[in-house]
């Protein structure tokens, strides 16, 4: 992976901070909940030059929007960046996506159109051309070990959740080691928050489900701050005492409060919400640092957040969901 000065980000973050000015703020974000109509609130939008200008979207199509704004947001970055390949771990979830839409759906005999992302690092076409033929030259080595591996285990127990775990298991391994190899301490944080939120999730909802611990074993990833043995010495205590146990990561504060929420509601909202919040609360930092990869790595993450946040108000103004109750639903905005 490239070695680059920060100097050499001087022109690309001066181009971020520009757009930053259409971001979803605090206020814009209040202006859409309490839009009188779906309409306005799409409105809100457009005025921060969502989508392609040339083509609006019927308010009921509003994911379509979202879709092009997310292809537009790394479309940007990624003619920006001096190196693209610091930029290509941000991209390998969607590459791991695919592989998984693919896989599913050639186990299940059918073709694998729905769901297929064309943000990643390798064309669509070719990773269904890659599968089909078994031919993964053009695969990462960790995308390979992982495709051998469904393709090995998958006949046996035909468990979906297989595709998903392996997948993810290389995924997250391959991401974090880009951000060792690129050395940037921003990156590399991020990346154990993320992956200390999704352990965190995960272990709430499978003891919710009543799975056993060695079946959490098999999905924890590595490379966040709190250890497995952390997670599986608690499993079988209340959620109070793991709570205690989280706060010397910094996220104890965030389980108790989502947790005890769950207990009222039965819902994973506010613990989604509030994991989602302590990536945001990292990230911020780049808004302070003048030059440098971080803020356009910022920028990227807070796009991806603000989107999440434009899919629920929209999706909530449709389904006639009150003002308050979206409100309540929705993660810090980046600005």
């Amino acid at each position: 992976m490239a070695k680059i000065k920060d100097t050499d980000y001087l022109f690309s973050t001066a181009l971020v901070r520009s757009v930053e000015k259409n971001m979803l703020s605090h206020e814009r974000v209040g202006k859409m909940i309490d839009a009188r109509t779906i309409e306005d609130a799409l409105k809100v939008l457009y005025d921060c030059e969502y989508g392609n200008a040339k083509e609006q979207v019927a308010p009921r199509d509003f994911e379509k929007l979202l879709e092009e704004e997310h292809k537009k947001t790394y479309d940007f970055i990624m003619s920006i960046a001096p190196e693209l390949n610091n930029f290509k771990m941000f991209l390998y979830t969607y590459d791991y996506h695919n592989l998984k839409v693919i896989m599913k759906a050639e186990f299940l005999g059918i073709e694998a159109t729905q769901s297929l992302v064309d943000t990643g690092t390798i064309d669509v076409k070719m990773l269904k051309y890659a599968v089909k033929e078994r031919d993964f030259t053009v695969l990462t080595e960790n995308m390979r070990n992982a495709l051998n591996e469904v393709i090995d285990n998958f006949p046996k127990n035909k468990d979906p959740q297989i595709i998903d775990i392996v997948f993810d298991k290389y995924c997250y391994d391959e991401m974090f080691k880009s951000a060792e190899e690129l050395n940037n301490q921003f990156i590399i944080d991020y990346l154990k928050i993320l992956i200390d939120t999704i352990n965190i999730k995960t272990f709430v909802r499978l003891k919710k489900m009543g799975k056993s611990w060695d079946f959490f074993s098999k999905v924890f990833i590595v490379g966040g701050k709190i250890p497995q043995k952390s997670f599986v010495s608690s499993y079988d205590e209340p959620f109070e005492k793991f709570s205690e146990d989280l706060a010397a990561f910094g996220f104890g504060d965030v389980f108790l409060e989502g947790t005890d929420d769950l207990k009222e509601t039965g819902k994973f909202t506010t613990l989604e919400k509030l994991c989602d919040n302590k990536i945001i609360e990292h990230i911020k930092t780049a808004k302070f640092i003048s030059y440098g990869i971080e803020p356009l790595v910022g920028y990227l993450i807070a796009k991806e957040n603000e989107i999440k946040s434009a899919r629920i108000i929209m999706a909530g103004k449709l389904a006639g969901i009150p003002s308050e109750l979206i409100r309540g639903r929705l993660r810090e905005t980046y600005v």
